[in-house]
């Protein structure tokens, strides 16, 4: 019985060049969800900026909040 000493490194350099060759890609895609969530927050802007004082008080916002409330539940920064 005979055992080969050598190792196959063409794993690791096929994975190497699969991640450099998807890079741009997962960067397109980030920066088409990016698009997506932005018009989904602005929709959600828009909805709450036509309720009412009274309704929004009753949901813990007040008009100045909106925004940075959105802006926590989508995960963005919290200086906006």
């Amino acid at each position: 019985m005979t055992y080969s000493s050598h190792t196959s490194h063409s794993a690791p350099v096929a994975a190497s060049i699969a991640r450099a060759v998807l890079a741009p890609l997962r960067a397109v895609n980030f920066f088409f969800q990016s698009i997506i969530d932005a018009n989904r927050m602005m929709r959600d802007v828009e909805q709450l900026s036509r309720l009412s004082d009274a309704k929004l008080t009753a949901m813990g916002l007040t008009r100045d909040e909106i925004v940075p409330h959105l802006a926590q539940q989508y995960g963005l920064r919290s200086s906006l």
